[in-house]
């Protein structure tokens, strides 16, 4: 196989034109033209290649038609044995079906009527239960009623403390606003002096990595 040549100069100058430095470029290039010096293949090694490729497609693909037609008869045949077991098998299945549809009718209709006979009983005892409970209920309201009178005096005392202790919290908090007013200027100026500080890092260090780079 006969060998193609490699333009060096065309390849130093792309990568040159690409932003790489010009003795980065001519060593990478030289490394290249190394490596592939003798293992570049021709038009007419290329064209050798795919005309034996395409003989080797063709060959192989006659054969796989071929198997093709083999696999296709034989599941021809097992389809129309499968046809025929599943036949069979549906006519023992709907016999089956018959069977057990008979059998589940007779147990439906006993268990429908012990339903009856329980539901019965449930609605005797959901009747005598809703009577308890409106007694309950009853009582529950009649308590209710003196709760909540003792609840509304109790509601009228607690009002007045609160009044009171509302005054006290306003002031409190008139307070601590006027104290955070101070911390927040503090704490602002001094975030202010960090970002700058920051800011000159930043730009220093861009500087720095700019002229390392370039």
């Amino acid at each position: 196989m006969s060998s193609l040549a490699f333009d060096t100069h065309r390849a130093v100058k792309a990568l040159c034109e690409a932003g790489a430095a010009e003795p980065l470029a001519e060593a990478f290039v030289e490394t290249i033209g190394d490596a592939i010096g003798g293992n570049v293949a021709t038009k007419a090694d290329v064209a050798a290649s795919e005309a034996a490729l395409r003989a080797d497609i063709a060959a192989s693909e006659a054969a796989l038609r071929a198997d093709i037609a083999e696999v296709k008869t034989d599941l021809e045949s097992h389809i129309d044995a499968v046809k025929a077991d599943v036949d069979r098998v549906e006519t023992a299945l709907k016999a089956d079906v018959d069977r057990v549809e008979t059998t589940l009718k007779a147990d439906v209709d006993r268990v429908e009527t012990t339903l009856k006979a329980e539901i019965a009983e449930v609605k005797t005892e959901i009747a005598e239960s809703e009577a308890r409970v409106q007694a309950k209920i009853d009582q529950l309201q009649a308590d209710t009623k003196a709760d909540i009178a003792g609840v509304r005096t109790e509601i009228a005392n607690v009002r007045a403390e609160l009044k009171t202790d509302i005054a006290g919290v306003r002031t409190e908090i008139a307070d601590v606003r006027a104290e955070l007013k101070t911390d927040i200027s503090g704490l602002e100026a001094r975030l202010y002096r960090q970002l700058w500080l920051m800011a000159a890092g930043i730009v220093g260090l861009t500087v720095a990595l700019v002229k390392l780079l370039g």
